[in-house]
């Protein structure tokens, strides 16, 4: 695991990143790093990692400017999410994150701090974390907001499960989110 594609800045304008002025495009950087459940696109700015998703290495990547000590510490949050990556991909317990900034509604960002506190080879269902907000019939909205979850394995949406420990769904498709509970030691019922 590694590496496979250098540091690459790029404006955007999208859901899931915080800025100073989330009304007009941000400059971030991208890392592209090789993992055994396919190759993952880490974003990062100056604030934090923002994003984390599959991609597809002959995607073209964009090149754009961005203010250098903003793109020196988000060099640095990309490398250290990297760095995080490797290391549970060796160990699941490896625990200590990088700085996060995620972008959602103050629901969502309630609700992945939730997440975000679920233990490796441990499980939560969307009814718990409901209850943990002190909303036990907001079970849907959880499902909801974790499923817009930016930030897969780093906020580990896969340790959610659906009532009576069924599977559920997942955002990156339900064969990534098994190896992810297997890698982790976990089995969980199909459903």
């Amino acid at each position: 695991m590694g590496l496979t594609s250098w540091i690459r800045d790029v404006p955007r304008r999208d859901r899931g990143f915080e800025g100073k002025n989330e009304h007009s495009p941000q400059s971030y950087l991208f890392l592209v790093v090789e993992s055994p459940i396919g190759p993952l696109r880490l974003e990062a700015s100056s604030d934090g990692i923002v994003a984390l998703s599959w991609t597809d290495l002959s995607s073209p990547a964009a090149s754009g400017a961005g203010a250098a000590a903003e793109s020196d510490r988000a060099r640095r949050f990309l490398l250290s999410g990297a760095a995080w990556l490797n290391a549970y991909f060796g160990d699941c317990r490896f625990r200590h994150l990088p700085p996060l900034a995620p972008r959602g509604s103050p629901f969502q960002k309630a609700v992945w701090h939730q997440v975000a506190a679920i233990a490796p080879r441990t499980t939560a269902s969307y009814g718990e974390i409901a209850r943990g907000l002190r909303m036990p019939g907001a079970s849907r909205a959880v499902g909801q907001a974790v499923g817009a979850n930016p930030l897969p394995i780093l906020i580990p949406c896969h340790r959610v499960l659906a009532a009576g420990g069924k599977l559920g769904g997942y955002s990156a498709g339900l064969p990534r989110k098994r190896w992810l509970l297997a890698h982790e030691g976990l089995a969980v019922q199909e459903g």
